[in-house]
């Protein structure tokens, strides 16, 4: 059983406000005045050799902690404000690593424009454990992931399978750029807050892969979203179909996957090209429920593993 089979059996019965949205988007909606903008939360939480390595440098563990939660927050069409962060110390991290850790974080905190407003420090017999709640600002709401409609495009940021290229790299002790987008994600920037708020009709981050990424879009918005492949910015050069598959579900990209309306199309891309956000069109949405892969317009079988799952 996976975490999304323990979400929806357990988590979703329970959580019945209307602010939760049904558990389906990645964040909730806070309480706020009606005639102020959408306020929205998001939790991630990373833990020492699941999400990062030990050896990983301290300063970029807390770049990735609030960087996966900022992809969060920018797919929805939102800006990044307020953090809290709760951290479980193992006897192994000194107060050297806390030091590093902290100065990655404030170097992070400003470039992003987050305010670290509390917390939490405990110790821990366990591994590093953190945890980050960020809030951002959605001026016209949140995009979700239910209004794909058919005759929708789909295009996605930067590239897709960075991360997985990146774990691979780091786990062999291999320097490359992907190897600290492993261990620093790079994000499409909060110029893709304006894009997404402006001319997506659905949106969600790319954290555990494409494909099941693209399936969640599918089930919300109840359409069928059909990804050529062939089109799909992948970080390596011309890929095997059987490495494309992997990519497409090796997941820790934090990219974003967004539909856009036929009409908005020629006017979404140049938004688009007039920023540094990278964006590749991938495909169409069509009626259906399901995803649909295809390479050079030739169907391609689904693969069994459709993103990254934690297993129970």
């Amino acid at each position: 059983m996976s975490e999304f089979d323990w979400i929806d059996r357990y988590l979703k019965p329970i959580a019945t406000s209307p602010d939760a949205m049904g558990l389906e988007n990645d964040v909730g909606l806070l309480q706020i005045q009606a005639d102020s903008p959408a306020t929205i939360a998001t939790l991630d939480t990373l833990v020492e050799g699941v999400h990062f390595f030990k050896t990983d440098p301290p300063e970029t563990l807390s770049k990735k902690l609030l960087r996966v939660n900022v992809s969060d927050i920018l797919c929805k069409g939102a800006r990044p404000c307020q953090a809290l962060m709760s951290i479980a110390v193992p006897a192994w991290f000194s107060e050297q690593h806390f030091q590093r850790f902290c100065t990655g974080f404030g170097e992070d905190l400003s470039f992003w424009g987050v305010d670290l407003i509390g917390g939490d420090l405990v110790s821990t017999p366990g591994p590093l454990v953190i945890s980050l709640a960020l809030t951002g600002i959605a001026e016209n709401g949140p995009v979700l992931r239910s209004g794909a409609m058919a005759g929708d495009a789909i295009y996605a940021t930067g590239l897709v399978g960075a991360g997985l290229c990146g774990y691979e790299d780091a786990k062999a002790g291999t320097s490359s750029r992907y190897a600290d987008h492993f261990r620093v994600p790079d994000l499409p920037g909060l110029a893709l807050a304006d894009l997404v708020s402006r001319f997506a009709s659905a949106s969600i981050d790319i954290s555990d892969g494409l494909i099941a990424e693209a399936q969640h879009i599918s089930h919300a918005s109840n359409v069928s979203l059909q990804i050529e492949l062939g089109h799909v910015p992948w970080p390596e050069r011309n890929p095997p179909l059987e490495r494309m598959l992997a990519l497409a579900t090796g997941g820790d990209d934090y990219q974003t996957l967004l539909t856009v309306s036929d009409a908005a199309i020629q006017e979404f891309e140049a938004a688009a090209a007039s920023t540094n956000v990278g964006m590749a069109r991938i495909g169409t949405v069509l009626q259906g429920q399901e995803v649909a892969l295809f390479l050079h317009g030739d169907p391609v079988e689904l693969p069994g593993f459709s993103g990254y799952r934690h297993q129970k």
